[in-house]
């Protein structure tokens, strides 16, 4: 499960929980970052934001 943290929001509508909502977003995102630096590596870096995941982020 996944919860977005959407940081411009108001304060009661920052979490979006919706699995509808997040695979709109994602797509959005995927979509905006494949036509910027291309396919390949978009999914070298969603493979790499991935491996982050629980590890201390600084």
């Amino acid at each position: 499960m996944f919860t977005l943290i959407n940081a411009d929001a108001d304060e009661d509508d920052a979490e979006i929980t919706d699995p509808q909502e997040i695979a709109e977003l994602f797509a959005a995102i995927a979509a905006v970052a494949i036509e910027t630096i291309g396919a390949a590596n978009v999914r070298e870096l969603f493979d790499a934001v991935v491996e982050q995941e629980g590890r201390d982020p600084n």
